[in-house]
């Protein structure tokens, strides 16, 4: 999975399972700095393993030292040929081991008494609709099940914690639809989550 911080955090992962080269990683590391440099928008890029422990121990230290306006989760989805905005994530049901072979305790994300599924508050069908002007077939779509491995695990450790609002992506494979391609739906994309994030940001300060 990928990570991306604007100040935005991206982050994106590895490999795992079957997916010896991980779409997300090879669309997300085709994204450069100068893409984004005219919209006054920093990256701050990251490949994250497919491990439960790390995100439990890395999220939370990423969010507090970096204190990203926006943080972006790409991943790849084996079933998808379009590309999904994920609109939450879930607390519990994450029953299948990682890289490592482990499952988190409880096969919940972080507390299992905290709520059962935590919603984005980026309006994902906006950016979605906007991108899709450009393509004669619709490359984005709007998704509200993650899954329980570590995409929604990722999400939503990051829907809990960060102080700025969090955004899953799923990306097809690469059989689907190539990384250069992904990669620039990705570019259409981050500056209109960047947007909302920074109007949120405005209208919470006044």
């Amino acid at each position: 999975m990928n990570i991306i911080n604007t100040r935005s955090q991206e982050n994106s992962f590895g490999p795992f399972a079957h997916f010896h080269t991980n779409a997300s990683w090879e669309a997300v590391k085709n994204l450069t700095h100068d893409t984004f440099q005219n919209k006054n928008i920093q990256l701050d890029i990251r490949q994250l393993p497919v491990e439960y422990n790390f995100v439990t121990e890395t999220i939370p230290q990423i969010l507090c030292e970096k204190n990203p306006s926006l943080c972006i989760y790409v991943g790849v989805h084996g079933a998808t040929e379009t590309i999904l905005l994920e609109s939450r994530a879930f607390a519990t049901g994450y029953t299948h081991a990682d890289i490592s072979g482990r499952c988190p305790p409880d096969n919940c994300c972080l507390d299992k008494d905290g709520p059962s599924e935590l919603h984005t508050n980026l309006n994902l069908k906006a950016v979605a609709d906007e991108v899709n002007k450009s393509f004669e077939n619709r490359m984005v779509e709007l998704s509200d099940d993650p899954g329980r491995y570590l995409c929604g695990f990722t999400y939503y450790t990051s829907l809990k914690l960060a102080k700025c609002p969090s955004v899953f992506i799923h990306v097809p494979t690469t059989d689907i639809c190539d990384s250069n391609t992904t990669a620039k739906v990705l570019q259409l994309i981050i500056p209109l989550l960047v947007d909302q994030a920074r109007n949120l940001k405005s209208t919470q300060e006044n």
